[in-house]
Formats: structure tokens, C-alpha cells, sequence
């Protein structure tokens, strides 16, 4: 057996280039995951040490089903004096279905419990910390499963100067805590069950004491309610019910033209849920709003091109948008007219490229039409070759292209909003990422320098010593992974202990995946795992693959079940 010394520095840095190490935003810029989702320690003692002082006899500590991340202990300054309180969630060891909180506040260097309340329902469905009302300090807002068709009933709590008082509930299906763009005061995004899958959805914001319909950002949070019925009509087109509400979806997300198209559909299918005077109404609303509306061009925004597109009022009802990749790392949003609905043409598309990544191309049918530091945006127009027999709407829209194309510009239309759901989501899945290649670098080597050996004609390396034993390795990673999947990853990384040491073959690897700017596309919530689709891209371009991650409930809280180094 032959053992060599290999410099480490080589495979660092190729892992923190191909790793996208290299290519993430400016620290100021980067968006901070809400400090309620990760643990914090009190003094020297363990925050989970602390809280089991507390537990009422007979208990255990429980972690809420959401957001991902979140803890059986929640840290936040709730009273606004800059030193974190302690909520604690449990359940009985004998009735599961006994669930409570209670909070830990420190007073003369002393932690004392300072509120206590049962659940109301059997379960914590949400546990979170955020400033509801605006004033700078964070209410806690917590959920209660109370059951399947039933829901969950939402407590607000907020810190007087008597103590904690509980503000308002919300009842509610699913729900996200919303941040909007330029904006401290937090909104509460209520999905309420009607029937089966089809939700009543509301941004509520709080004003002079009380939850109200905040309407003026309907147009910010409407287009992921869209997102959701729009599926719902292409798994069941004929289902007149799922046009109803995307119809009032399009309506909030200020897109009547849109809706009207929505609502017509609905109507030409049988109307039992909602009956026919309620898609009476529903029209008759988007029909007063249409008219109300002067006769501008309409702004469509393309939120993951991160642009804005205008589009004349007379053809916008037949106008839709398409976004794939594109060579070169480029992003590319494809303008289509639909006179018919069984036949579509491509009036043009907008490419966008990464400045740093694009190779400038000899075309005549591309024009470059607007560039940001980061990106470079280019017009390609379509062949207009096929002519739509008997369409007016087709003949406008080509004679409209080139006035289309002038008025494409980088920027947004409405403020954007941050999703405190999905934001923990995805830095858990950052965390875990970031653990992936910690281990495929083999961990802290001192001296930079690893230890090579060939055994069984296949190079390895020692691992370093804050992984180089089974329980090291078993613990960094069990932070993030299920016990499954980290024995998964360790038989198939070809893992293996050699002279007592844990060693990992030679081998090199990274990615371009930027998961400081990836987006959740997707959900699919099956009680004790959860999936996710994760809109991921590749390094400083809009280019992206799609990345499937699935979190599983264990007695340690959530951790990802899927396979390690798969995402």
C-alpha cells in the first residue's frame, strides 16, 4: 500500500468555484432568514437543556410542522428589550394530542416562565416570531391543528406591559407569513378550505386593531394564487368551479382581461359550486373594473426575468408568456397570441444573459434593448410566417410587435414579497448543501495537507479531524439528513474506515447551483414530509434546473430524506 501527502488547497478551491462559492451576492444584499428558525443558547447551557427544566411533568418537547426549520424551542425578543425570550412548545408523553407552550423570559440574570397556555388544538401547525402590527417589535404567532376539514386556528400573541396578551386568531387551512418590499409591518397569507382543493384566499394586514383585506398588494401576492388554479384548470379543464376562482384570482392580481376570459370559461361548463348568479356577479365585477380602466397599455411582469412587458389593452386577452432556459446560460421569456384556443403563434421573446457569460451573436433578427449591471437583455422576433385564417387579432398583434419590444424593461411593477415559508425552506436546504461539500472536501485539515493511500487499486484520502470517525461525521451531518439518508450517502460515496480513520475516495466535483437566490416552485404537503420543487439557478445567470427536495418529520425536528449530493 503506497500513502502520498496531497495539498488540499487545490481541491478547496475547485469545490468553492464549481461550488458557486464564489459567485453569491454581496453579504448587505443577501436576504437573513428569520431568526426564529434556528436555535440560539442561553449562556453556556443548551437552550433544549433550559427548556426541559421547565416542562410541565409528563411532557415532551414537540416541533411545529411549519415553517421548515422552525424549532421546539422559538428564540425572539418579544418584549422589544434586545435580549431574546423563549417559547416552548410540547406534547404529553401519554396524549399526544396534549399540546401547549409556555415562555422563558430572563430577569436578573434568572429564567423564569412568564406565560403558559394550552393548545387549542391537538397539534402545533405554525410557530413563528414577526412584527404584525408594524411597531418594530415581533408578535408570536401560533397555529393549532384542530383537524382535517376543520383547519387550524391561528393564536396572535403580543408582549404589554402586564404581559402577554393574546391580540386576535385567524382560522385558516394553510397560511405564510409575508414580507413586502420596503414595508416592516408583516402580512398573514390565510388559505381557507371551501371544498376539496379549492381555497378562499386572503393577504391580510394589521390596521387600527383589527386583521383587514390589504388590497392595495393584492397585485404582489395574487399571481401565486393564480399560479395554484391555473394548475387546477389544466388537471380539470372542464370544471367550471376551478375557473371561477382563478377568474377572481386574475382579478385580484389586477389582470381583468384575464379574468374575463376565466369567468366565460367557468360559464360555459355546468355551474352547480358556485351556481350561475355567483359567476353573474363575479363577471359583472370584472366587466365594472374593465370599464373603469382607461385605455393604456396593460404592464405584464415577469417576476423570475425579473422585467416588464407592455402589452396594448386591445390584444392583451390573447397574449400569454412562456420562460425556459436559453443558450448560453440565458433566460428566455416567449411572447405568444392565442386567437384560437387550440393554436398559439410566438410573436417574439426576450433573451437574458449574464454579462459575464455572454458571447455577443451576428443576427439580424436580435437587437439588444436594455442592459443592468448584472444582465444583458435582447429581443429576437418571431418568423411570422404562419398566418391564423380569418384572425384580426393575429394581424394586430404582429403590427403591435415592435411597439411591444420597445417597451420591455428591466424592473417590476409591484413591490415584491418575501414568503417566511418558503425563505426557511430553502436556507435549511442551503445548510445542507453547504454540509454536502464540507464533507466533499473532506472536512478541517490544519495543515492544508491530506493524507492519500491507494487501497484496493482505488485512490482515497483521510478525512479531517472533525470528521474522521463514524460519530463525526454521523453528528455534522445529522444537523441536516435523516439517519437514512446519511447511511445511504455514506454506502454510496464508498466511505470507509481505514487505520481507525474514515476515508473517502479521491475525486473531484461542484456545482453552479446558486441557492442564495433559488425559489420555491412548488409543495406537496403530506403530513410528516414534506416536498418541495426548488427553481434553482446557475450561478450569476437566470438559467436554472430544478431541484426536488423532500423533509421528513423525526423526533429531532425536520431533516431532509433525500439522497445527499442529489441536489
Amino acid at each position: 500500500m503506497e500513502k502520498r501527502r496531497v495539498s488540499l488547497t487545490c481541491l478547496v478551491a475547485a469545490s468553492l468555484v464549481l461550488g458557486g462559492c464564489n459567485i453569491l451576492p454581496e453579504p448587505g444584499s443577501l436576504i437573513q432568514v428569520p431568526k426564529q428558525v434556528a436555535a440560539t443558547s442561553a449562556d453556556s447551557e443548551s437552550v433544549y437543556e433550559l427548556a426541559k427544566k421547565y416542562l410541565p411533568k409528563g411532557t415532551v418537547l414537540l416541533t411545529a410542522n411549519a415553517p421548515i426549520g422552525t424549532d421546539a424551542v422559538l428564540c425572539a425578543d418579544l418584549d422589544g428589550d434586545g435580549q431574546d425570550e423563549a417559547v416552548v412548545f410540547y406534547q404529553s408523553k401519554n396524549n399526544a394530542d396534549q399540546v401547549g407552550l409556555f415562555i422563558l423570559m430572563k430577569q436578573n440574570g434568572k429564567w423564569e416562565k412568564v406565560f403558559a397556555k394550552k393548545g387549542s388544538g391537538y397539534d402545533v401547525s405554525w410557530a413563528s416570531a414577526s412584527d404584525l402590527t408594524g411597531d418594530g417589535v415581533s408578535e408570536l404567532l401560533v397555529g393549532w391543528k384542530i383537524g382535517s376539514s376543520a383547519g387550524n386556528v391561528l393564536d396572535v400573541f403580543t408582549w404589554k406591559q402586564s404581559g402577554v396578551e393574546q391580540l386576535t386568531k385567524v382560522n385558516y387551512h394553510d397560511l405564510d407569513m409575508i414580507e413586502i418590499e420596503n414595508d416592516q409591518k408583516t402580512r398573514i397569507a390565510v388559505w381557507k378550505k371551501d371544498v376539496n382543493d379549492i381555497y378562499n384566499i386572503d393577504l391580510l394586514q394589521w390596521n387600527n386593531g383589527l386583521l383587514i383585506s390589504d388590497k392595495a398588494n393584492y397585485p404582489s401576492y395574487f399571481p401565486e394564487a393564480v399560479k395554484y388554479y391555473q394548475r387546477r384548470t389544466e388537471s380539470v379543464p372542464d370544471a367550471a368551479y376551478y375557473w371561477y376562482y382563478l377568474a377572481d384570482a386574475y382579478l385580484k392580481a389586477n389582470k381583468p382581461e384575464q379574468a374575463l376570459l376565466a369567468v366565460n370559461k367557468g360559464m360555459a361548463h355546468k355551474m352547480v359550486v358556485p351556481n350561475y348568479n355567483q359567476f353573474s356577479n363575479l363577471k359583472e365585477k370584472i366587466e365594472n373594473t374593465l370599464e373603469q380602466n382607461d385605455n393604456s397599455d396593460i404592464q405584464y411582469e415577469i417576476r423570475d426575468a425579473g422585467i416588464t412587458i407592455d402589452v396594448p389593452r386591445e390584444i392583451a386577452p390573447y397574449i400569454s408568456f412562456e420562460e425556459n432556459n436559453g443558450p448560453m446560460n440565458g433566460y428566455v421569456v416567449s411572447v405568444f397570441v392565442s386567437p384560437l384556443e387550440t393554436k398559439k403563434e410566438l410573436l417574439f421573446s426576450i433573451e437574458i444573459y449574464s454579462k459575464d457569460m455572454y458571447v455577443q451573436e451576428e443576427d439580424p433578427d436580435l437587437e439588444e434593448i436594455a442592459e443592468t449591471e448584472e444582465f444583458l437583455y435582447v429581443a429576437r422576433r418571431g418568423s411570422m410566417d404562419l398566418i391564423f385564417e380569418e384572425s384580426d387579432i393575429y394581424e394586430q398583434s404582429v403590427a403591435l410587435v415592435e411597439k411591444m419590444i420597445a417597451n420591455v424593461r428591466p424592473g417590476l411593477v409591484y413591490p415584491e414579497y418575501t414568503s417566511l415559508k418558503y425563505l426557511s425552506v430553502i436556507e435549511q436546504v442551503k445548510v445542507a448543501v453547504n454540509k454536502y461539500w464540507d464533507v466533499v472536501r473532506g472536512g478541517t485539515m490544519p495543515s492544508k495537507i491530506a493524507e492519500s493511500f491507494t487501497h484496493n487499486e482505488t485512490d482515497y484520502r483521510y478525512m479531517g479531524s472533525d470528521l474522521n470517525s463514524s460519530e463525526k461525521l454521523n453528528e455534522f451531518l445529522s444537523e441536516s439528513y435523516t439517519s437514512g439518508a446519511i447511511r445511504s450517502y455514506i454506502e454510496r460515496s464508498g466511505i470507509i474506515e481505514h487505520d481507525g480513520i474514515l476515508a473517502q475516495p479521491n475525486a473531484d466535483g461542484g456545482s453552479l447551483l446558486n441557492y442564495e437566490k433559488a425559489t420555491v416552485v412548488r409543495e406537496k404537503d403530506n403530513g410528516t414530509e414534506k416536498e418541495y420543487d426548488l427553481k434553482v439557478p446557475l450561478g450569476t445567470s437566470l438559467s436554472f434546473e430544478y431541484v426536488h427536495v423532500v423533509f421528513s418529520k423525526t423526533k429531532d425536528g425536520w431533516k431532509i430524506s433525500s439522497d445527499i449530493g442529489t441536489f
